[in-house]
C-alpha cells in the first residue's frame, strides 16, 4: 500500500492568488477625482478669505490715511481722492492685486440695496465690476453722493469717511466656477475725519 502523500507546513491547498493591479489602479483613479475637488475647494476657500481680508486691510488704510489731520496747519493733507487711492493701491499691490479703479467723481457712493442710508453692504451688482480680478474703488464723503475732494480739504470739521473696495472673486477650481460663477465681496471703512 502506498503511503499517503504529506503535507509540509507552508504548502497550501488552495490556487495561486491572482494579480490585482488592476482593480488598484480604478478604486485609485476613482477616488483621486474626488480627492482633488476637496483639495481645490478647500484651496479656493482659503484663498477667498485671503483676498477678503486684503480688501479690508485696504479700505482700512486708505480711510485711516484720509482721515489724518495734521494739527500744525489744522488741514488734512491727505483727505482727496488721489491720496486715498494711492494708499489703497499700496495694501493691494503688497498681496499681487492690481490697482483699483477709482469710480469717483461719477459716482462717490454706491447705492445699497436694503434701503439704509449709510451706503454700506449690500450694494447693487451693477456696482461690481463685471469681470473677476479687478477691484473698483469708491471713497464717499458724509454719505452724500457728488460729494467729492479732488484736492486736500481744509477746514472740514467733523467729516464722515467711507472708502469702499468692492471686488469680483473668480475660484481657481474650473469646477467650483462652474458650479457656484463668481462671488462678490464688498469691504467699506467708515472714519470720522477730525478738526475744525
Amino acid at each position: 500500500m502506498p503511503s499517503p502523500p504529506y503535507l509540509t507546513p507552508n504548502a497550501s491547498l488552495s490556487a495561486p492568488p491572482q494579480a490585482q493591479g488592476g482593480q488598484s489602479l480604478v478604486e485609485f483613479a476613482v477616488s483621486s477625482v474626488v480627492l482633488l475637488l476637496l483639495v481645490g475647494g478647500l484651496v479656493d476657500i482659503g484663498r477667498s478669505v485671503y483676498v477678503s481680508e486684503a480688501l479690508s486691510n485696504a479700505a482700512r488704510e486708505g480711510a485711516r490715511h484720509g482721515a489724518w489731520f495734521d494739527t500744525p496747519s489744522r488741514s488734512h493733507p491727505y483727505l482727496d481722492d488721489a491720496e486715498i487711492k494711492a494708499a489703497v493701491d499700496t495694501e493691494l499691490a503688497s498681496i499681487g492685486l492690481p490697482a483699483s479703479v477709482l469710480k469717483n467723481p461719477a459716482t462717490t457712493c454706491p447705492n445699497p440695496t436694503d434701503g439704509n442710508a449709510f451706503h454700506n453692504p449690500p450694494f447693487a451688482s451693477a456696482a461690481y465690476p463685471a469681470s473677476a480680478g479687478q477691484p473698483w474703488l469708491y471713497i464717499c464723503y458724509n454719505n452724500t453722493a457728488g460729494l467729492d475732494f479732488t484736492s486736500p480739504a481744509t477746514n472740514q470739521g467733523q467729516l464722515d469717511l467711507n472708502v469702499i473696495v468692492l471686488y469680483t472673486y473668480g475660484p481657481l477650481t474650473p469646477l467650483v466656477q462652474s458650479q457656484f460663477g463668481v462671488f462678490r465681496v464688498a469691504v467699506n471703512q467708515h472714519m470720522t475725519v477730525q478738526g475744525s
